[in-house]
């Protein structure tokens, strides 16, 4: 399905959204019989999936569309649509008061704040294409990315598989990868070996400082159109016995609304320590102190994170410390 980016798929769009807000929003059961066939292709349901997973991916989508939202508005998308587990109550006119109380106006003002929000969301999910396309950012967005981190092979290796839509006509895409050096790592050579495992070929590779930082430019098999998703894979793995830092952190460029972080450590060699980075500042990455949201990995030596609603510039993923001081 490709939705387009004309004025009849705006007002589809919006109306599948005003509908959706109404009575229990994301309360209802069943949720798929409330999304109309725009709003369920843009958050990738299935009337076959189990309701928890319908739930998730539409919270991830409107948590996502409304990351760059001011606070107001960001408020009003998760009022309005019952994602606050304080305050989903069964009807829209409570959770229209309960808006109108946090930010200290009229419930006449509350009910414009949530239609602007319905608005701002529309435009984040169907934009105007740009007169000028080179003036038009990245022309996508992330439906997800899931990531696994192999860390019980010959040399770590990494798998990124990224599910975009188009928000204008495109037929690259570019992706950043950064591989900082240990602090003790004064080797000559540094860097990764990047492939695209489907869903893309290798346009163009750019390495800079020394090949700590790989740029990709990504052909696509065809021209995607606004509103079409594309799935794709992309593998990194180190050159055998170069040292890595204790973390994976994935930092969207791109609106992203849902992404999983794997790790796989080898049998018996698993981390004394292993925790969460939830929309940390990327200088903060570095930070070894162990934060309060432990992982312990599971039966089969992995640790698993998901996040929703990821912001553009924040940093998400997983660090972890070796009992030796031993570097993978």
């Amino acid at each position: 399905m490709r939705p387009g980016n004309d004025t009849r798929t705006s007002d589809q769009l919006r109306q599948e959204l005003l509908d959706l807000r109404r009575g229990p929003g994301l309360q209802s059961s069943p949720l798929h019989r409330r999304l109309g066939p725009r709003l369920a292709d843009l958050c990738g349901v299935s009337p076959a999936e189990p309701e928890s997973a319908v739930r998730a991916k539409v919270r991830a989508t409107l948590l996502a569309l409304s990351a760059d939202l001011p606070g107001d508005l960001r408020r009003a998308v998760v009022l309005a649509y019952a994602l606050d587990p304080v305050h989903d109550y069964l009807r829209l006119d409570r959770r229209t008061d309960q808006l109108a109380r946090e930010l200290s106006v009229q419930q006449r003002t509350a009910r414009r704040r949530i239609d602007e929000a319905v608005a701002r969301l529309v435009r984040a999910a169907v934009p105007e294409i740009p007169t000028d396309p080179t003036d038009a950012g990245p022309g996508w967005h992330l439906r997800a990315m899931n990531a696994l981190l192999r860390l019980d092979t010959l040399t770590p290796e990494l798998y990124e598989a990224r599910s975009v839509v188009a928000i204008r006509p495109i037929d690259e895409l570019t992706v950043q990868f950064s591989l900082p050096r240990q602090p003790n790592d004064d080797a000559r050579e540094h860097g990764v070996h990047a492939d695209v495992l489907f869903g893309a070929r290798i346009r163009e590779l750019t390495r800079h400082n020394s090949g700590q930082y790989l740029r990709l430019t990504l052909a696509l098999p065809r021209t995607l159109e606004p509103g079409e998703r594309h799935d794709l894979c992309l593998h990194y793995r180190l050159p055998e016995g170069q040292p890595m830092r204790e973390h994976y952190v994935f930092q969207p460029l791109a609106p992203c609304a849902h992404c999983t972080v794997r790790l796989r450590f080898p049998t018996g060699g698993g981390p004394a320590t292993a925790w969460r980075l939830n929309g940390v500042p990327p200088r903060a990455v570095d930070e070894r102190t162990p934060g309060p949201d432990r992982l312990r990995p599971d039966a089969v030596g992995e640790v698993t994170s998901a996040f929703d609603g990821l912001q553009q510039g924040y940093a998400y993923g997983i660090a972890w410390t070796f009992a030796d001081g031993s570097h993978t």
